[in-house]
């Protein structure tokens, strides 16, 4: 078991802070935060890992290449598959806690 403090990142660092990593039992695990600033735009992109994220704070639109578009307001949950080509545009300044799950390559 394992407690962790969930902490944001500072504008200073980067966007992006990781909070929890771990490997077990062929399943890699993350947990993380983000902030974005309004009219920040992540281009359109996959991960290695299967998504699911909370928009604690703010608004976003999320876009998949297929044309798949949602709008996530505060207390919003997404799940993004790891083969969905997606962009997120902020909307309003936003804070998001995320979670990445992937099988371990053998």
């Amino acid at each position: 078991m394992e407690v962790k403090e969930l902490t944001f990142p500072e504008v200073e660092e980067s966007y992006l802070k990781n909070i929890i990593h771990k490997q077990e039992k062929g399943v890699v695990v993350q947990c993380g935060s983000v902030v974005l600033t309004k009219g920040q735009l992540l281009p359109f992109k996959t991960l290695d890992s299967h998504e699911i994220s909370y928009l604690i704070s703010g608004k976003l639109k999320v876009s998949t290449k297929d044309g798949n578009e949602k709008v996530m307001n505060q207390g919003d949950l997404i799940y993004l598959n790891k083969e969905e080509i997606r962009e997120t545009e902020t909307l309003e300044d936003s804070k998001i806690l995320f979670f990445l799950f992937n099988a371990v390559q053998k």
